[in-house]
């Protein structure tokens, strides 16, 4: 059993990286961030779409997130790289992803999302947790038999635990965020997207201020 994760691995930059690649158009450059005048700029270049300096970051995370989860981040392509663990050549017991309680499905007419606690949450979830360590206790059987890993995973359940190494500009990290901390997104992803948040505002707290709804 785990719950997602993010965790700050390295990044390359600061507020003043940022201002200082904006200012290079008028061949200028700052050995100190200025709180009042590059906070400024920071905003002005936030709000009229001046994106490009916000760029010359890059920050690197690992991440821990279930399948579906991790799937949705992903969709995340401009100014990302990851690498994935992959279960062709791994074959520890993998955890699963417990949600704190299953929501009902939405109501009028809604296609998509999540309503509220369901009134039968806590049976579902002990059902949910069975099932999940059922399968991966067959996907442990099927490798102690010799079925290879690569197909002996297609037995593994959606919610598993997945780990990936995210490396990213800070403009990335911010379209990331403002996608999925949006009401309409999945809450799971919300939750994701938030603790990533967290890290950023330490590591560039002018631009993310800036950046992010």
């Amino acid at each position: 059993m785990s719950n997602m994760k993010v965790e700050y691995i390295d990044h390359m930059g600061t507020d003043l990286n940022v201002i200082n690649a904006a200012r290079v158009s008028f061949n200028k450059q700052h050995k100190e961030f200025d709180d009042l005048k590059d906070t400024k700029l920071i905003n002005f270049l936030a709000k009229h779409k001046h994106e490009i300096p916000f760029a010359h970051t890059a920050i690197t995370l690992r991440m821990e997130a279930p399948v579906p989860i991790r799937t949705q981040a992903f969709k995340s392509k401009i100014g990302f790289v990851e690498n994935e663990e992959s279960r062709r050549y791994i074959s520890y017991t993998p955890e699963y992803f417990i949600p704190e309680y299953f929501r009902s499905k939405p109501t009028g007419g809604v296609k998509q999302g999540s309503s509220d606690k369901h009134s039968m949450s806590d049976h579902w979830v002990d059902i949910y947790k069975r099932q999940c360590e059922k399968a991966i206790a067959l996907y442990e059987s099927m490798i102690s038999d010799g079925i290879c890993p690569e197909q002996a995973r297609f037995i593994l359940p959606q919610g598993v635990i997945v780990k990936w190494i995210w490396t990213g500009s800070l403009l990335a990290f911010a379209r990331f965020y403002n996608l999925r901390t949006d009401s309409h997104a999945q809450k799971e992803i919300q939750d994701l997207a938030k603790d990533v948040g967290k890290i950023m505002n330490e590591l560039y707290p002018a631009c993310w201020k800036a950046l992010v709804k």
